[in-house]
């Protein structure tokens, strides 16, 4: 199987169609960190932000820069060949000279892949999981991670994780039922702007489902009435809950995937 390439990659919630060399036209739309040091957070995000993050910006001189040793780092962290990560580290750079791209730059990435709906709100929570030091900027090495977070390639469980904090929106590893509720919502807007069925009065049946989906993972962790989530009962509930898994699982509207394999097909 071909491995991702990043002069390949989009962001179609249906389908895939090949794309050109630059960042922004890389990427498509097919369907969302480790706290401060004081906060404790667990699983892979949470070790990513505190280890990794160090050893990353240890070894590196410079933010435009891409060391042997962050190379290597990245290969271990992601599923891109050494060929990919110093192709997408240039794009990176071309399209970002300053090294990171702010959230407004992260917004308005995602408002020219989608000219048709309207991302902001979905991209600024989006933003929450890559920015993984929580510096309000994401470097190369977070673009990178989160890209292969959200790729087809990555399992449910791992896409869950790491989606966790897109819901997490006060950053304190913890998550309610306010902050469920208004992110999947979310979620379930934004996929249906992408597919052009905005005005479909199905839509709101499907938000409410969602929406109570979302509550019965609450309702089902222990015996007493439930009020929050921790990572582990949030991955656990929404693999057990159909419609939740296919509304966040890789093809949905969070996932940020690459069309080399179908573009090199159709040539």
């Amino acid at each position: 199987m071909a491995r991702h390439s990043p002069s390949h990659l989009n962001l179609d919630p249906m389908s895939r169609s090949q794309s050109s060399s630059s960042i922004r036209s890389n990427l498509t739309i097919d369907s969302s960190r480790s706290t401060t040091s004081s906060q404790k957070r667990r699983g892979l995000l949470g070790k990513l932000g505190t280890g990794v993050q160090s050893i990353f910006r240890r070894f590196s001189r410079s933010r435009t820069t891409l060391t042997e040793m962050q190379i290597q780092i990245l290969l271990a962290m992601t599923n891109f060949t050494r060929e990919e990560v110093v192709k997408w580290h240039e794009d990176f750079i071309t399209n970002y000279p300053n090294g990171y791209m702010t959230r407004k730059q992260f917004v308005s990435m995602y408002k020219s892949l989608c000219p048709k709906s309207d991302p902001e709100r979905f991209a600024r929570h989006i933003f929450r999981a890559f920015d993984l030091d929580r510096s309000n900027t994401v470097d190369f090495h977070e673009f990178l991670v989160g890209l292969s977070m959200t790729s087809t390639t990555s399992s449910i469980r791992d896409k869950l994780q790491w989606i966790f904090h897109v819901f997490d929106i006060d950053g304190n590893g913890i998550l309610t039922r306010r902050e469920c509720l208004e992110i999947i919502e979310i979620f379930v807007r934004f996929n249906q702007s992408l597919q052009g069925d905005t005005s479909n009065p199905n839509n709101d049946q499907l938000i409410i489902a969602a929406k109570r989906s979302m509550m019965n993972i609450f309702d089902n962790v222990g015996d007493i009435h439930n009020d929050k989530l921790t990572m582990s009962q949030f991955v656990e509930g929404c693999l057990k809950d159909d419609l939740i898994s296919q509304l966040l699982e890789p093809g949905s509207a969070t996932t940020l995937t690459n069309t080399h394999d179908n573009s090199t097909a159709s040539t």
